[in-house]
C-alpha cells in the first residue's frame, strides 16, 4: 500500500503544471505570512516564542532599549520599576541629535532632553538616570548591549532589560553575549504583546533578526 500511495502521489505531483505549483506555494507562503498574522490571536500565538518577561523583574538597574514610537511604552515601564522601588536607576543611551521644537524651551531639543523631561514628568529625578554613550553600529540592540558593557557601572550586578515584548528574547540574546558573565540579565517586557506599539510589526521580521543575532552576537 505504502508503494502505490507513493506512486499515486507522484503520479499526481507530475500532473501539476509548474505555474500551478508556483500559484500554490505562493498560496501557502501568503497564508502562513500574511493573512493568518494578520488576526490579533493569530499574531499573539506566533509571537509567544519571541517573548521573555519577568513580571517580578528587579535588579540594581534597568537599561531601557531605544526604538522610534516604541520608546515611550519603555520609558513608563521604567519609570514605573523606579517608583515601585525594582530599580534604583535607569540607563540610556544618550541621543545628541537635535529633532522636534520645544516650546517650552524656545529651542530644539535633542532626543536625550525629550527623554529627560518625558521621565521627569513621571517623576524620575536627573540623579536617577545614567546616559551612556552613543555608539554606532549596524545592529542596533547589539550594538547598544555592547555599549552598556563598555559603560556599565561596577556596581550593577543584576540588569534589568526593558524593551517591548516581541523584542524581549532578542534583547536578552543580545545582552547577556555582551555583558560579563557575573552580570545577570533580568527581561522585563514594556507591556504586553497585545497591548505593544510593536503589535502590528512584521513578526516574521523579528524571527529573521533572532536567527541573526544567534550568529552575529
Amino acid at each position: 500500500m505504502s508503494a502505490n500511495f507513493k506512486e499515486t502521489f507522484s503520479a499526481l505531483r507530475d500532473s501539476i503544471s509548474p505555474v500551478l505549483q508556483y500559484f500554490v506555494a505562493v498560496t501557502i507562503i501568503s497564508l502562513a505570512f500574511v493573512i493568518l498574522p494578520s488576526y490579533p490571536k493569530t499574531r499573539i500565538i506566533f509571537s509567544a516564542p519571541l517573548v521573555l518577561h519577568n513580571a517580578n523583574a528587579g535588579g540594581d538597574a534597568c537599561y531601557v532599549l531605544a526604538g522610534g514610537g516604541a520608546l515611550w511604552e519603555r520609558l513608563d515601564a521604567a519609570a514605573d520599576l523606579v517608583q515601585m522601588g525594582r530599580v534604583s536607576r535607569i540607563l540610556l543611551a544618550q541621543d545628541n541629535m537635535r529633532g522636534q521644537f520645544s516650546f517650552k524651551a524656545n529651542s530644539s531639543w535633542t532626543r536625550t532632553q525629550w527623554i529627560a523631561d518625558y521621565l521627569a514628568w513621571r517623576g524620575i529625578p536627573s540623579d536617577r538616570i545614567r546616559w551612556i554613550p552613543q555608539a554606532e553600529g549596524f545592529f542596533g540592540t547589539l550594538t547598544e548591549a555592547r555599549a552598556v558593557a563598555k559603560n556599565l557601572p561596577e556596581d550593577v550586578k543584576t540588569l534589568v532589560v526593558v524593551s517591548s515584548a516581541p523584542h524581549m528574547r532578542r534583547s536578552v540574546l543580545a545582552f547577556k553575549r555582551s555583558l560579563p558573565v557575573v552580570v545577570k540579565v533580568v527581561p522585563y517586557a514594556a507591556t504586553e504583546f497585545v497591548n505593544s506599539y510593536e503589535m502590528h510589526h512584521p513578526i516574521w521580521l523579528e524571527y529573521l533578526k533572532l536567527l541573526v543575532y544567534s550568529v552575529v552576537a
